[in-house]
């Protein structure tokens, strides 16, 4: 296996997310919608918070990876949800899977062989396609932690 089919195979692996700790869909399992909502005392966030943002980042993340005409959003306020509960089961289930999508999405980018995982995209200030694949490893794994925990304090892990 060459170089790059080795990198391109561990940033699957990443995207995954299998390796060290639960995986997103390990992590929202069995969730209910109402328990997404529940605010846990000493916790900044609900469960449907943290998917939201998860899923809010992972979009940005796509965004700025695919569109030469991205227009970053605005930190911190626009990368969170403005409820702190779903309105529907309907809803949650949709951002759940948006999340599972955006994964998706990431991975279909590093298997292109067309793209360059180390070449900074044309439109960003130096940022690569290895880069922004390893911010959503990074980004959705601390979450993940957090939805992990939450789920514990509410006895539903």
């Amino acid at each position: 296996m060459g170089s790059d089919e080795t990198v391109r195979s561990l940033l699957l692996e990443q995207l995954e997310g299998r390796n060290a700790h639960v995986d997103f869909n390990q992590a929202v399992q069995g969730l209910t919608f109402k328990q997404a909502g529940i605010r846990v005392e000493g916790i900044p966030h609900t469960i449907w918070e943290l998917i939201e943002h998860i899923r809010i980042g992972q979009d940005d993340i796509l965004k700025f990876c695919n569109n030469p005409d991205y227009e970053a959003l605005n930190w911190p306020d626009d990368y969170w949800p403005e409820k702190s509960k779903p309105e529907s089961k309907e809803q949650f289930e949709k951002s759940v899977q948006a999340v599972q999508e955006g994964i998706e999405e990431m991975r279909e980018l590093i298997r292109d062989p067309q793209n360059n995982l180390q070449k900074p995209l044309p439109h960003g200030d130096g940022q690569t396609l290895f880069r922004e694949a390893m911010l959503i490893v990074d980004h959705n794994a601390y979450h993940i932690g957090q939805i992990v925990l939450i789920r514990r304090l509410l006895g539903s892990w």
